[in-house]
């Protein structure tokens, strides 16, 4: 054989076994496939991607299958990432395939299906009752003529036969159709009109005639130059869009999917540093230039100014060639960040986060793995992002519990982020306000150099604080409210200024839990027993852990008495009380119920900030890094 023509390769699969499996390649593949190519494989009655750990020409013990497709010319996981995904199997003991999958964000790229198809049995029952009943055919029969031909997706035989899901599951049990599991990559110009972009290329030769749909496409795009959403030309050109795809498989025009953002903003000035930013600055250009691991624990007030040092660190590892990587805690943090750093790098930023579609978490992750995209702003998993010759690696506020992966593989974004810095030789920034007690240990050690930055930007004064105790408020009032009435006095301030007011209330919810005020009966999750919190909007009982919902009770079901209370503050009930004391105010609220989608964050944030609203009542998403 030659050199590069291997038999077999192992490949790790997104399953929760800890070990390769050993599949035969055909002809076709031996010459293409590589360490870290994504492979179609068959497991069990399965379709799986995984990841290709080896190639070689021992036989394994048992006559392996043969692998289907390969889902890439060129490798989507690097021997860097490849070696940092078996550390992270191994310290967190997690199977490799899950952790693999975890780095790459393209399963959308994957369709996966069902295929229908006779069995024995019913290739021989169907004979025997077409025989029988001639013409006269029922939707069962409908089905069986025709799985007799060819196999069959439930989505074609549902557009060919009533009620065909619920057929299919009875001859399924009977014995009479099989069933087996599909993957295929998805062809991208099959995507929605309103998810394509389509541009001019170039004219087709002389020889190639065009159809009347596509001559007039082309005239369009010649007409006017430049990206063009394929829905919109569709309303313009009658039959756009089939015209569009023909051609885009011609490479007359190109067809690409809708990008993230387009930014058109000009970068703007940097700020002055101060003394304090200015040494911790050079500190962090001086190891940038050594290409050599250090780890900083950059400690600053809040409106320090820890985010422009960011930002000229970045600056300096771009100046030297070097990727970089900035994360968040939140994904409410990531359009703010976001904006930032695009109107400071352009479209030099790729955006990573759980609230994109798979699609577009795909198309930012190629532009990154290409080298387009150099500054990664996303979540705890942009931890893994392809980033080229990684420099830096920015983790904002370090203490957050939102960089612990609480699904398998389970992880901790910042310690994966320091290991990965040490095997790149780039430097790592780990910013807080209130360091964690790892990192504030680590920096005894020697492990970590720690820089502070005491003071605000401009000298601004620090903010007042003050506590009121509830229970002196209780004694007062003699009324168990939620608000002080300092606190109401502070708030009606503020509107009369024209000001608004930020309300942190650190539970989702209207009522915490329920219980019975006769026997303390609480109402719990039947899956994780805790209590469960009632969301009035929804008229429901909702588990925050597993998401099980259920009724809310109105008698025991321990007791049968009818002193069923709820009881507990959330911050559907705080927004409640306010539009209550406050009627003519603007009240918004910002959790997990009213936002959804990366869309969601940034409509009530623009709005906030636009002064479209008076008072935003949130959970901890809204106490983090925000510049009203």
């Amino acid at each position: 054989m030659t050199e590069g023509n291997f038999r077999y390769c192992d490949v790790s699969l997104p399953v929760p076994l800890d070990q390769p499996f050993t599949y035969e390649l055909p002809d076709t593949l031996r010459h293409r496939v590589k360490r870290g190519c994504r492979l179609l494989v068959p497991f069990g009655s399965r379709k799986l991607t995984g990841v290709v750990l080896a190639t070689h020409n021992t036989p394994p013990d048992a006559a392996p299958k043969l692998a289907f497709q390969l889902l890439g010319e060129e490798p989507a996981i690097s021997e860097e990432l490849l070696a940092l995904a078996r550390w992270v199997a191994s310290y967190y003991c997690a199977p490799l395939g899950e952790v693999l999958r975890a780095m790459t964000p393209l399963a959308s790229e994957v369709r996966t299906g069902k295929l229908f198809s006779l069995t024995d049995k019913g290739r021989d029952t169907a004979r025997q009752i077409i025989l029988a009943t001639g013409e006269a055919e029922d939707p069962t029969l409908q089905i069986l003529r025709l799985l007799e031909n060819r196999p069959l997706s439930a989505t074609y035989l549902g557009q060919k036969v009533a009620n065909a899901t619920s057929i299919l599951k009875s001859l399924q049990r009977r014995g009479f159709v099989g069933v087996e599991n599909t993957a295929q990559e998805r062809d991208p110009l099959r995507a929605p009109a309103d998810k394509l972009v389509i541009e001019f290329t170039s004219r087709p030769p002389e020889s190639e005639k065009l159809r009347k749909a596509e001559r007039e496409l082309m005239a369009f795009l010649e007409l006017h130059p430049g990206p063009h959403l394929l829905s919109e030309v569709e309303s313009q050109v009658p039959n756009a869009s089939v015209a569009g795809r023909a051609m885009a498989r011609r490479s007359l025009v190109a067809l690409k999917p809708v990008g993230i953002s387009a930014s058109t903003v000009h970068a703007r000035a940097p700020h002055l540093l101060n003394p304090e930013q200015q040494a911790a600055l050079d500190a962090m250009e001086a190891a940038i230039a050594t290409h050599q691991f250090q780890t900083f624990l950059l400690q600053g007030v809040t409106g320090s100014g820890k985010t422009e040092v960011y930002l000229r660190a970045i600056e300096t590892a771009l100046a030297h060639g070097r990727g970089t990587l900035m994360l968040v805690p939140e994904i409410a943090l990531t359009p703010a960040v976001s904006g930032q750093f695009t109107h400071r790098f352009g479209d030099r930023v790729a955006i990573l986060h759980s609230a994109f579609s798979g699609t577009e978490r795909a198309e930012q992750w190629r532009a990154i793995r290409s080298g387009k995209a150099q500054v990664v702003v996303g979540t705890r998993s942009s931890v893994f992002a392809p980033v080229q010759r990684l420099g830096l690696i920015v983790v904002d506020e370090e203490h957050d519990q939102s960089y612990k992966q609480e699904e398998n593989p389970r992880y901790n974004g910042r310690d994966v982020a320091i290991v990965r810095a040490q095997a790149a030789g780039a430097i790592v920034v780990l910013g807080s306000a209130t360091p964690s007690l790892e990192s504030r240990y680590n920096v005894e050690r020697g492990k970590y150099q720690h820089i502070r930055l005491t003071a605000r930007i401009a000298n601004r004064p620090m903010p007042d604080v003050e506590i009121v105790d509830m229970r002196e408020e209780f004694l007062a009032t003699r009324k168990q409210n939620t608000f002080s009435r300092r606190l109401m006095e502070m708030m009606q301030l503020r509107l009369e200024a024209g000001e608004q007011t930020m309300i942190l209330h650190n539970k989702r919810g209207f009522s915490t839990f329920a219980a019975c005020r006769s026997c303390g009966w609480r109402m719990e999750c039947v899956n994780c027993a805790v209590t469960m919190t009632y969301h009035h909007r929804d008229r429901r009982m909702l588990c925050h852990y597993c998401s099980h919902a259920d009724r809310p009770p109105k008698r025991c079901p321990k007791c049968d008495s009818e002193h069923v209370h709820f009881l507990g503050t959330g911050s559907e009930k705080v927004e409640e009380e306010l539009h209550l004391a406050f009627p003519r105010a603007r009240v918004i609220r910002m959790d997990r119920d009213t936002v959804s989608g990366k869309k969601g964050y940034e409509t009530i944030l623009h709005g906030f900030r636009a002064h479209e609203y008076d008072i935003l009542v949130g959970t901890q998403m809204i106490a983090k890094g925000h510049d009203i």
